[in-house]
C-alpha cells in the first residue's frame, strides 16, 4: 500500500531530507523541490529528488580541504557506486555507510 508523501516527510527527519531550488539553463529559478537522502558514506550523501523525473544530487566533502561540491548525478555507474560504497555490498573501501529507510519509501510509491 503506498504511502501518503505528506505524511512520509512529516515523519522524516530533517537530517534526512533537504528542498532544492532548482534553475533553468538561463539561470531562472523554477521552483523548490523536495530531495531525500538515501545513502551516506563518510565523505559523501546521495539524495534524490521526490519530483518526476527523479534526479540524484551527490553532496561529496573534500577529505583534506572540508569543502563541499553538490552536483546532480547524470550517469547511474556514480549513483550505484555510492549506493555500494553506503552498504548494499557491507563495508567497502574501509568503511561503513549508511542506506536510509528513505529509499524503501521510494522503491514502494514510484
Amino acid at each position: 500500500m503506498p504511502l501518503d508523501l505528506a505524511s512520509f516527510l512529516q515523519h522524516t527527519p530533517d537530517a534526512e531530507k533537504t528542498t532544492l531550488q532548482l534553475y533553468t539553463p538561463d539561470g531562472r529559478a523554477t521552483y523548490p523541490c523536495q530531495a531525500l537522502l538515501i545513502a551516506q558514506t563518510r565523505l559523501q550523501k546521495l539524495y534524490i529528488t521526490l519530483e518526476t523525473p527523479r534526479r540524484y544530487l551527490a553532496h561529496t566533502r573534500d577529505a583534506d580541504t572540508g569543502e563541499v561540491e553538490i552536483d546532480f548525478l547524470r550517469d547511474y555507474t556514480e549513483v550505484e557506486a555510492l549506493l555500494e560504497d553506503a552498504g548494499l555490498d557491507g563495508i567497502h573501501d574501509g568503511e561503513q555507510g549508511i542506506l536510509y529507510h528513505n529509499l524503501l519509501f521510494l522503491l514502494m510509491n514510484p
